[in-house]
């Protein structure tokens, strides 16, 4: 296979990776919430330069030291996912519990009465660090995930590559593959959740984030079990 070849491989291996269950239900989780709806690509440039940034350094020590990832530290790797992505679907339902929904009801020049939800949260006086924590914790799903579901290429890429530039340049552009898949999905749910809230669709948002968190802990749960 040619150099070329090689690395559009590369790419196309990170898009299609980019779509492992896991993956897809942590961003669905991240970006499905309300209050970071209008942040949902960037939720994936976060998640993806976690995964990007640990599957590099990883590459790189192994390249430096003729390294093989050892099956242990990807079983590790993939219980913490797992422990992780737990977490991430009971804070959904926490969530979802702090809200306050109801219905109002109004009457418009004699006609039937109809109903819009309304949603009240208790919500922190002090919103830009729940922000930051919101974009670290992408960051920090995204780092696990590309240690554990990226064990397979970094297991065979030492064995496989022509040289450690050659190797590093496969994991740049399967990282970009998988960054670029990874913030037109969350960006695409981010939008969703963005035209749910604005109409005022309140019993879809909540089915939604209902459905991410059930997803989230399924998976989580089968991950910490070994899969």
């Amino acid at each position: 296979m040619g150099d070329g070849a090689w690395l559009v491989l590369a790419l196309v291996l990170g898009l299609v990776h980019a779509f492992d269950a896991d993956h897809v239900m942590a961003l669905s989780v991240l970006a499905s919430d309300p209050d970071r709806r209008r942040g949902g690509t960037r939720t994936g440039l976060r998640w993806s330069l976690g995964h990007g940034g640990v599957l590099l350094a990883s590459g790189a020590v192994l390249f430096a030291f003729g390294w093989v990832l050892p099956e242990s530290g990807q079983a590790l790797a993939e219980r913490a996912v797992g422990g992780v992505m737990i977490a991430l679907g009971l804070g959904v339902f926490w969530r979802l519990g702090r809200g306050e929904a109801h219905l109002h009801f109004h009457r418009h020049d004699g006609l039937p009465p109809h109903a819009h939800w309304h949603a009240h949260a208790r919500r922190s006086p002090h919103p830009a660090p729940d922000a930051h924590q919101h974009e670290h914790t992408a960051s920090l799903v995204g780092a696990l995930h590309g240690l554990a579901g990226s064990a397979p290429v970094l297991a065979l890429l030492p064995a496989s590559a022509r040289s450690p530039l050659a190797g590093l340049a496969f994991l740049l552009l399967f990282s970009l593959g998988v960054g670029l898949a990874m913030a037109l999905a969350s960006g695409l749910l981010g939008t969703l959740v963005s035209r749910l809230a604005r109409h005022q669709q309140l019993r879809a948002l909540q089915g939604l984030r209902a459905a991410s968190g059930v997803g989230s802990i399924a998976i989580g749960g089968w991950l910490s079990l070994g899969g």
